[in-house]
């Protein structure tokens, strides 16, 4: 697999192996291996996320559409990103429209899943299927394919774009995370993007404000995408991302044709409860699954703005 994306890369600089061919093999041999290109997020998602933006740049620039090319479905992908331990530092429903438009909606960590003391982030560590089942659940919402990135991996994707630019109200220096960063608008880039992502220690809503950087680090990154960057990003983000088996990323990846324009929002939470001694939000089902319908119907905000 990694000898087939060397290919796809040097495709790019020289054009001595033809892409297409490298691409057909890929979707041959991808039931062998979860092959995942995931931009994101995390967000993530982070970030994050926009997947599978990597193999149209791999593309030579003589390989044209067709012009009657059939217009892509709207597919439903669940966007996790995890930490050493697998847990889920980071969730995102992202619904990718046949243009490679992505309305992207945060699902907070700590959301307790029904009325038992589970939470969302300790399900993906217990069977992907299970947290894949909750989301449905919560939502209201089908997930046709999900993929993990290790959130490690984003300081390193952060550089490979050159830095990602975010905004901030008011400078934080926090311990726990290690951010050390100025207010205003600045690039961040490795352990930084990194600090800045997992940060809550010191901000006024914690894991909520928290939810609201990764919207800012992704929307970012996605504008910094190009044909250029996808080569780079390819042998980074390759390592670092699972998705599930079913998914045909080849075929999913051709609605992808530049920066991906995104759209942002966080589902509704009700005050923090404690449940087996931890804390947690509650979703009302009813509104949960209202706002999500509401926000994939093209709702959500473009651009964040500064964040605290």
């Amino acid at each position: 697999m990694n000898d087939l994306i060397r290919q796809a890369i040097a495709a790019e600089a020289d054009e001595r192996v033809d892409s297409r061919t490298v691409l057909a093999e890929l979707h041959k041999r991808r039931k062998s291996k979860p092959f995942g290109l995931i931009i994101g997020v995390a967000t993530l998602t982070v970030a994050a996320a926009a997947a599978a933006v990597i193999i149209p740049t791999t593309i030579k620039k003589t390989d044209a559409a067709p012009a009657n090319a059939p217009v892509a479905e709207a597919q439903n992908v669940l966007l996790i990103g995890t930490d050493e331990t697998h847990r889920s530092d980071a969730l995102v429903l992202a619904r990718f429209e046949g243009d490679g438009s992505a309305t992207v909606i945060s699902l907070p960590r700590d959301i307790y899943v029904g009325a038992s003391p589970d939470r969302l982030n300790s399900l993906y560590m217990q069977d992907p299927r299970r947290l894949v089942d909750a989301v449905e659940q919560l939502t209201g919402t089908r997930v046709d394919h999900w993929a993990a990135v290790n959130m490690a991996a984003f300081g390193e994707v952060a550089a490979a774009v050159g830095g990602v630019e975010v905004c901030l109200n008011a400078a934080v220096n926090d311990p726990y995370s290690g951010a050390d960063l100025p207010a205003g608008k600045q690039v961040i880039a490795g352990d930084q993007a990194l600090a800045f992502l997992r940060q809550r220690h010191g901000l006024p809503l914690g894991d909520l404000d928290r939810v609201k950087r990764q919207q800012a680090f992704l929307a970012g990154f996605a504008a910094k995408i190009t044909g250029e960057t996808g080569p780079v990003l390819a042998r980074l983000v390759g390592k670092a991302v699972q998705v599930d088996e079913g998914w045909d990323v080849v075929a999913f990846a051709t609605r992808f044709q530049g920066p991906v324009k995104i759209r942002t929002s966080t589902l509704l939470v009700n005050q923090e409860v404690v449940r087996d001694s931890a804390y947690g939000y509650a979703v009302d089902p009813a509104q949960g699954k209202k706002f999500v319908e509401e926000q994939l119907s093209g709702k959500g905000q473009a651009g964040t703005g500064c964040v605290d």
